[in-house]
């Protein structure tokens, strides 16, 4: 996704092969930003975290703290800096004021106040479209069509009799199903942190007993492009284990574009589980034996890779040949796919990578493109090291907008270890011990 953008309207959903790559910079933008500019754009978080050590009290300062505020998930301190930057920006860099826009229009969603998202993204839409790519402009646009219809809707909560240990299983997808009964339905919902609103299929919330709110809205599948009409909907109650949310948002698409494709056969999908649960359970862990936890107090742990949110999007840090990049991390992917970024990163060790050409599925239908496969890639997560296998690599940005990571991290990343966790308190990812080797995947 390029530049800072917010993907409310765009779900990440379980890649067949790899997940959300990248498309073109802003439309606005005559030249490479560079500076402190740089590191928001390329999502070089911790230098910017120094530069801004180096910033005098003021507009510009504000605006950079609010973006890393908002990168850092903490919600509240970067919509005060952020409107408190605007009108010291909004004239002079209209470039950063899109930039600022996106990222309060997240922050908003992110603390449930749909009418404020709603208004940023007309700004942004009124005023700074020229300052965004196409793409960008979509998901802005289509962000704001299902803010303006949650617009009565009251703010998601949380409330907690005690823990949550469920069990899963996999499906043909490679992901996680749960069990869950909600409005007194037993159905099965896809855990997937990919997903930046929970979604489920016209049928099941039929069954469910859903009234969609008012209006429609679009959405775009993060690999295919794929635009999907959609209605929103709100569930009263959703209870998982110890924990139950109310008025969680959800999106109701055509149950053909919940049909995945997997070539000789399908998979139909009822229910998808998405970010704003995992973020209301704080600190959630995935067990290899097939269990789903999570608790009111999180572990703070300050072990593991440190992590950021793009929107709702979890970002893990990961160590490749000795620097930090960035990559995305999607628990409804079967596999790991790295971006054109990676290519032109490390293009020059291109000579020992084969080329083949992927049919990827996504919801609404498959892509065929031409990529690159590395045949070994180490990653350093914390103090772990993953080792991947033949990993696809996008040879050029495919459009949609999430340009500024190396890729996207699947379910092969963590089938080696007892456990997995994300950490939305601390803001970690962590990997729990080694499977032994008759566990461990062949």
């Amino acid at each position: 996704m390029s530049t800072m953008p917010r993907t409310i309207g765009r779900f990440l959903l379980f890649c067949a092969v790899f997940g959300t790559l990248p498309c073109s910079n802003a439309a606005g933008k005559a030249k490479p930003a560079a500076g402190p500019d740089a590191d928001v754009e390329q999502f070089r978080l911790e230098e910017l975290k120094i530069d801004l050590a180096q910033m005098a009290p003021g507009p510009d300062r504000d605006y950079f703290a609010g973006i890393l505020a908002n990168r850092e998930n903490r919600i509240g301190e970067s919509i005060s800096l952020l409107t408190s930057a605007l009108p010291g920006i909004r004239a002079s860099r209209p470039d950063r004021t899109a930039i600022a826009l996106q990222a309060l229009a997240d922050d908003y969603t992110k603390s449930f106040r749909y009418v404020d998202a709603a208004k940023t993204d007309d700004d942004l839409l009124a005023h700074f479209a020229n300052q965004m790519s196409p793409g960008d402009l979509k998901e802005v646009h289509d962000d704001a069509e299902i803010m303006h219809i949650l617009r009565d809707a009251p703010p998601q909560t949380i409330t907690w009799d005690g823990l949550v240990r469920l069990k899963t299983e996999r499906n043909p997808l490679n992901s996680q199903n749960v069990d869950l009964i909600v409005n007194g339905v037993e159905g099965r919902w896809l855990l997937d942190t990919g997903a930046n609103l929970s979604l489920v299929s016209e049928s099941f919330a039929h069954r469910l007993g859903l009234q969609p709110l008012p209006g429609v809205a679009h959405t775009q599948a993060g690999l295919t492009g794929i635009e999907n009409p959609l209605h929103v909907a709100l569930l009263p109650t959703l209870p998982i284990g110890g924990a139950t949310l109310h008025n969680v948002v959800i999106m109701v698409l055509p149950d053909r574009n919940m049909n995945i494709n997997l070539g000789k056969s399908s998979y139909q999908i009822d229910g998808i589980i998405g970010d704003p649960v995992f973020q209301a359970l704080g600190t959630i862990t995935f067990r290899h034996n097939g269990e789903f936890e999570a608790a009111a107090q999180g572990r703070q742990s300050e072990t593991g890779a440190r992590m950021y949110m793009q929107q709702l999007n979890p970002v893990v840090l990961c160590e490749i040949e000795g620097k930090d990049l960035p990559f995305s991390f999607d628990t409804g992917a079967a596999g790991t796919g790295f971006s054109d970024r990676y290519y032109r990163r490390f293009r020059s060790e291109s000579k020992s990578w084969k080329k083949r050409k992927e049919g990827s599925s996504g919801a609404g239908g498959i892509v065929t493109r031409k990529v690159f496969v590395q045949p070994e890639v180490r990653l350093g997560i914390g103090n772990k090291t993953v080792i991947l296998k033949n990993i696809s690599i996008s040879r050029s940005a495919i459009g949609t907008n999430i340009g500024e990571l190396y890729g996207n991290l699947g379910q092969d990343v963590p089938a080696g270890f007892e456990s997995f966790t994300l950490d939305f308190h601390a803001m970690r990812f962590s990997l729990g011990e080694p499977l032994p080797p008759e566990k461990a995947p062949r």
